[in-house]
């Protein structure tokens, strides 16, 4: 594994363990209009379907296919939309499912990133449907970015850490 690598996923792993002791501890948490009086359990999911996306953009990548970025149907102006419907195909999740199916996309998405070099991790032109974006960026606001955003939602929330 490379340097960009080996920073992508320590930060995830770490980011990850910090915010699944805060969830398993207040995992019934109510989160308010802070997060649309939306479930601690959606939290994961939503950092599960990123996960998902993350692998799909990947996957789509090495079989020579141009990704659907960031979905099919959705443009990064239609974020919102695209969360929306994330959060719709995975609301009936409980805690638990939540979070297992979160630890194992985390894995997939760090086993994904680790098996990339760094260049291919840093180079703007390494993936041209990214539009000039490095990989390296895109992997870390799916993992690490991402679970800083789930632990500043939980404090806004006055969800104890």
């Amino acid at each position: 594994m490379g340097e960009a690598a080996d920073r992508i996923v320590a930060t995830a792993d770490e980011g990850l363990a910090r915010l699944l002791a805060r969830t398993d501890a207040h995992r019934d948490a109510d989160l308010g209009a802070v997060y649309r009086d939306r479930r601690v359990a959606d939290i994961l999911t939503h950092l599960h379907t990123w996960h998902l996306l993350l692998e799909r953009w990947l996957a789509d990548h090495a079989a020579g296919r141009t990704p659907a970025y960031p979905a099919d149907g959705y443009t990064w102006a239609t974020l919102g939309d695209l969360n929306d419907a994330l959060h719709s195909a995975h609301r009936h999740l409980a805690y638990d499912e939540a979070r297992a199916a979160t630890v194992a996309s985390h894995a997939r998405a760090i086993a994904a990133v680790a098996a990339r070099d760094d260049a291919t991790l840093t180079s703007p032109d390494a993936h041209p449907w990214l539009d000039g974006d490095r990989l390296s960026a895109v992997a870390h606001e799916c993992l690490g970015g991402h679970y800083r955003w789930a632990g500043e939602l939980l404090d806004r929330a006055g969800v104890p850490a």
